[in-house]
């Protein structure tokens, strides 16, 4: 049975209410970086916080400032590959908190397994990291179940505007090359090899705040506070600045 156009515009119709948020514009990505920065850190009445994959490019910078900002007493990398550099900052921010507890735990946190004995902590970060997961509702999941009180997640969502219902996410690794380089104009998503499989390297969706908003909500999360940065990521996105609370 076909379905018709009333009913279709009916549809769109109902799936125009999306969560609203503040919007702001920055400078430029720098400033986007201290936001993320200040999340973590602003957190109320921690005492320990997990970061997930925060080794790329920023070698564990939010972790260790919101460590020492706050005097946290257990700070907690889970990384695949950590760097050399994140590897000397938590040499050195020992010698200014010698009560601080640094764990590193080198893994691939898409494996469920690794999450079986790993210790709670208050709060836990996920900034730009489930755009690469292939299973990134099971690693939400995992996330969650290992977090007491908050999860603060930041990244760039593809644009509600391209969706006519909410909820909406998309498999960009295997789109057509052209209509992936018109997603690409202006944003950092950087132009990638063709692939045949599952690449985690490489970016692979576009996920919309909504459907961030409700995946945290299913698994017994709320948004705590949040907003959008404008034009950081080109005109097909906006970086989202989320902090979930156990509801």
């Amino acid at each position: 049975m076909n379905i018709s156009e009333d009913h279709v515009n009916a549809l769109i119709v109902a799936g125009v209410e999306r969560p609203q948020l503040e919007r702001i514009s920055v400078k430029g990505y720098g400033d986007v970086m201290q936001r993320k920065e200040k999340l973590p850190a602003g957190l109320p009445g921690i005492k320990s916080l997990r970061d997930f994959g925060g080794c790329y490019l920023v070698h564990g910078r939010y972790l260790l400032h919101a460590t020492l900002e706050n005097k946290l007493s257990f700070a907690s990398m889970f990384e695949a590959n950590p760097t050399t550099e994140y590897l000397a900052a938590v040499e050195e921010a020992r010698k200014n908190a010698p009560e601080t507890e640094f764990e590193t735990i080198r893994g691939d946190f898409r494996n469920p397994s690794l999450f079986v004995n790993l210790r709670d902590t208050d709060a836990s970060l996920l900034y730009e990291v489930i755009l690469h997961q292939e299973n990134y509702t099971e690693v939400l999941k995992n996330v969650c179940a290992r977090t007491r009180r908050f999860i603060c997640l930041a990244q760039p969502c593809i644009r509600e505007e391209l969706f006519a219902l909410p909820g909406a996410a998309v498999m960009l690794q295997f789109y057509d090359e052209k209509l992936k380089d018109l997603l690409r104009i202006d944003s950092f998503w950087p132009k990638e090899p063709q692939v045949q499989k599952f690449t985690s390297a490489y970016w692979m969706w576009g996920q919309t705040r909504s459907h961030l908003i409700m995946i945290m909500n299913g698994f017994g999360w709320v948004l705590n506070e949040g907003y959008i940065v404008d034009n950081v990521c080109g005109p097909c996105w906006e970086y989202a600045m989320f902090i979930f609370a156990r509801s």
